[in-house]
């Protein structure tokens, strides 16, 4: 009786184990046949150091480090049109913010800044400063506010300055 249980138990496992690895090949196969794993990939690549996104994140972040300014809390986001976002605060403080947008063209660039920043490169208001570097399909964005408003103006000026100068985007 002991030796049928043990069978049929063991039977009964792997048929589950066998069906539970048919649906994640299912998975897999949809998420192919939608282009979703490509996709999946390409953020990936572009938010953990492969490809241009990558570099240019790596050479920011080791810019702001080697002036002593830690850059935190990275996060990202993409819009589905291929654009991608990137923000840190400096020294982990919301009120200083620093944005990288990839995006998919120069007019794309042109056109999203524009509508979100206006055509100023330095838009100022009681309460915050935003200062706005462009360079073909890149924007670089700083933001401060509160009252260590520009505490980083200079520092972050010679940063963008010089990465747009050495990356090639």
């Amino acid at each position: 009786m002991n030796k049928r249980f043990a069978w049929l138990l063991t039977c009964v496992l792997l048929a589950v184990t066998v069906g539970c690895d048919k649906h994640t090949v299912i998975k897999k196969e949809v998420k192919l046949y939608n282009f979703d794993s490509y996709s999946e990939g390409n953020i990936r690549a572009q938010s953990q150091g492969s490809g241009l996104n990558g570099q240019l994140l790596n050479q920011l972040q080791l810019a702001f480090g080697e002036k002593n300014i830690p850059l935190t809390h990275h996060t990202h986001a993409e819009d589905g049109r291929g654009n991608i976002s990137y923000q840190y605060f400096i020294r982990g403080n919301p009120q200083q913010y620093v944005k990288l947008h990839v995006f998919t063209n120069e007019k794309e660039r042109i056109e999203r800044i524009q509508n979100w920043y206006g055509d100023q490169k330095r838009v100022e208001t009681p309460t915050s400063r935003t200062l706005i570097y462009g360079h073909n399909r890149v924007a670089l964005i700083y933001t401060s506010s509160g009252k260590n408003k520009g505490q980083y103006e200079t520092q972050v000026h010679e940063i963008f300055n010089s990465l747009i100068d050495r990356m090639d985007f």
